[in-house]
């Protein structure tokens, strides 16, 4: 179990709360011959710049850059310089913050992944001209309906393929068999065949990239396993589409709370169906669907009619806070809540965090640099931890002001009663 840490010993030489651009100016760097601007596909946009220059081209991109979900910014340049007194890093701090004043809500919330690439191709100033400079940025997929029918498909299927499982483990019925004579190596045996089952339990999600890199990411698993000995609780689930890499890890660890008692229930939330978003308000979002109880009819028919009834239309937002209030009508015995969420995505309704009077266990999903701080601030409010792939962090509750805590070699601060992103270079006394 990992608790919080202080930082008591140390001296500060530089620090910076919220976006620190001299970290981001001085990743480390991808090379490459030249970039392909063609190679790009419907989730990502070019953010075009003059070669050496840090001027947006398009300032018009704004919108899309608000409206979607940034999962990825690359800042590409060429290694060429027409004068030895260039400083490339200088530059890409500019860059950096030319995009940031351009979409500061972006930089205000930096889970996103970033990359460094620098072209050895171009010779000369003329060529370079030529060649791509700027950002390249990737979204999460929008949800069509299109990937709502796979992703109910894939949905049925996985139901389908456990279903298949249970009967056969479950199957006490004399099988037939038959006795084979066979040879080997001048012996004689009498081997006895019976039928031979294998269920691929997963079946492949549908084609996505995004969702391929997540598959791996067991956050859900590692961190039930954790929890073993938890009162009374009920899980509230993220079934958005961006979730389908964790709902096998899910399905797996209800069936195994079927006969505990301590589970109360289980629901599911996709942010309100196929409701535009002009019409979705905190707290009345909608889009919510309890399963009364664990036994597996009960969920698959919950999970599949939260997927069937929209994705949540791919915006930034998702209305945790009301499905955990909901979870506490219906389930009023609840001790603590199980919230399985998405790293990326913020709380349409974070203001009323306070509202929830049990302690909530975050399993944060596909936090693979830095943590999602609502979640943080949800965790401390109500007295519970976050869970990430390998780490559990708990008693947030005790931090106090300007307490900074490291998680995945990311610093932040409680300032002002919430969590920030911390940067800071330290010496230790």
């Amino acid at each position: 179990m990992r608790f919080f840490y202080l930082f008591t010993l140390l001296i500060t030489l530089q620090s910076v709360v919220g976006f620190d651009v001299n970290h981001y100016a001085k990743s480390n760097v991808t090379n490459i011959n030249t970039f392909n601007r063609s190679a790009i596909h419907a989730d990502q946009i070019l953010i075009e710049m003059p070669f050496a220059k840090e001027i947006i081209l398009n300032k018009e991109q704004k919108k899309q850059l608000q409206k979607r979900v940034v999962i990825k910014i690359q800042l590409i340049y060429t290694q060429y310089r027409t004068s030895e007194k260039f400083n490339q890093i200088e530059l890409n701090k500019k860059r950096l913050l030319e995009l940031k004043k351009l979409v500061p809500e972006v930089f205000d919330f930096p889970v996103w992944e970033y990359e460094l690439i620098s072209q050895t191709d171009g010779n000369s100033r003329e060529e370079c001209n030529k060649m791509f400079h700027g950002f390249v940025v990737t979204f999460r997929p929008n949800t069509t309906s299109d990937f709502i029918a796979e992703e109910n498909d894939y949905i049925n299927t996985l139901l389908t393929n456990f279903s298949k499982k249970d009967s056969l483990e479950n199957d006490t019925t004399p099988k037939p068999f038959y006795i084979e004579t066979r040879w080997d190596n001048g012996y004689v045996y009498d081997t006895i065949w019976g039928e031979k089952i294998e269920i691929d339990l997963y079946p492949p999600l549908p084609p996505n990239p995004y969702l391929s890199s997540l598959h791996k990411d067991s956050t859900v698993l590692n961190a039930f396993k954790r929890i073993a000995n938890a009162q009374d609780f009920i899980i509230v689930t993220d079934a958005t589409g961006s979730m389908m890499p964790f709902y096998s890890q899910v399905i797996i660890w209800l069936k195994e709370q079927t006969a505990n008692v301590n589970a109360k229930g289980c629901l599911f939330f996709n942010d309100g169906d196929a409701k535009s978003s002009d019409k979705k308000l905190p707290l009345e979002t909608g889009g919510i669907y309890v399963a009364k109880s664990l036994q597996s009819e009960e969920i698959n028919k919950s999970l599949n009619k939260c997927t069937s009834g929209g994705s949540g239309g791919g915006e930034a937002k998702e209305n945790d806070v009301e499905a955990m209030l909901l979870g506490l009508k219906y389930f009023p015995e609840a001790k603590s809540i199980v919230l399985i969420a998405d790293n990326y995505e913020k709380m349409r309704d974070y203001e009323f965090i306070d509202k929830i009077t049990v302690p909530v266990q975050v399993f944060l999903c596909g936090a693979k640099s830095f943590v999602n701080t609502q979640y943080l601030d949800l965790a401390r409010i109500t007295k519970g931890s976050v869970y990430v792939e390998h780490e559990e962090i708990n008693n947030l509750h005790l931090l106090q002001e300007n307490d900074i805590i490291t998680i995945n070699n990311r610093d932040y601060m409680l300032k002002n009663g919430v969590f920030i992103y911390y940067y800071a270079e330290k010496e230790v006394l």
